[in-house]
Formats: C-alpha cells, sequence, structure tokens
C-alpha cells in the first residue's frame, strides 16, 4: 500500500519505531534508523548485535523510562485489546 492509499501525505513515512528494548527514530537526511534509547537492563551494543542491519547511534543513547499504568492500559485497551503483540511471550 502506498502512502497516499494510507491517508499519509506525500513525502511522509516513520517517525518512531518502538521495541520491546529499544527505541528509534529516523535521519532527516538519509532516512537511516537511528538508535535513540535503550530499555533499562540493556546496552546499545547489545540491541545491535541482536538486529539484522546496522543502524545509526545517536550521540547519546538514552535509557527509557518504563510505560506508566496509563501508557500500559492505552496499549492493552485501545491498541491492541486483543493481545495479538503485547501480552505473548517476548511481546
Amino acid at each position: 500500500m502506498n502512502v497516499l492509499a494510507a491517508g499519509l501525505p506525500r513525502g511522509t513515512g516513520p517517525y518512531r519505531v518502538v521495541t520491546s528494548k529499544a527505541l528509534f527514530g529516523f535521519d532527516a537526511e538519509s532516512k537511516r534508523m537511528v538508535l535513540l534509547g535503550v530499555q533499562r537492563g540493556c546496552a546499545a551494543d547489545q540491541v545491535i548485535r541482536g538486529m539484522g542491519f546496522a543502524p545509526l547511534v545517536a550521540e547519546k543513547v538514552e535509557t527509557l523510562e518504563p510505560p506508566t499504568a496509563e501508557e500500559l492500559a492505552i496499549l492493552r485497551q485501545e491498541i491492541d485489546p486483543g493481545r495479538i503483540i503485547i501480552g505473548r511471550p517476548g511481546g
């Protein structure tokens, strides 16, 4: 599906990618993924080793705060109420 068919403005794309271990953004010029932050207990090199490609790495990789109770409720009740992603092993 192209971005116009999905209702997205021309020239746009993903803004952030969130995984169970890290937060990524995108470099404005190259459009490559950039490692911005890691979950507590994860090191940047550990995250990168588990990837199938080498992302760019921010000058300062932040340690991410765990989600708040309100954020978890939104994720579980509104975004993934069927627990297709959240709540499954490794999710």
